[in-house]
């Protein structure tokens, strides 16, 4: 997929001395998807503590059982 990005001369510098890539496109290729991979490990950093993995756990074990006696 091709996107048009305006830059000015010294983003896109920028972006090449970062990335060590001398090709434009290249360079903005990996900065925009190193955010991408940035971004989702925030997201994912934001979610640690936030689940109760107490309460799964015994809940996945009742729901176990239950399908257990079922099966019978």
């Amino acid at each position: 997929m091709s996107v048009t990005v305006n830059l000015s001369l010294d983003e896109v510098a920028q972006i090449q001395r970062f990335t060590e890539l001398e090709n434009e496109s290249e360079a903005v290729t990996k900065a925009a998807r190193e955010f991408l991979r940035v971004m989702q490990l925030r997201e994912l950093k934001a979610a640690s503590g936030n689940v109760a993995y107490q309460d799964l756990g015994e809940a996945m074990e009742t729901l176990e059982l239950r399908e257990r006696r079922l099966n019978r």
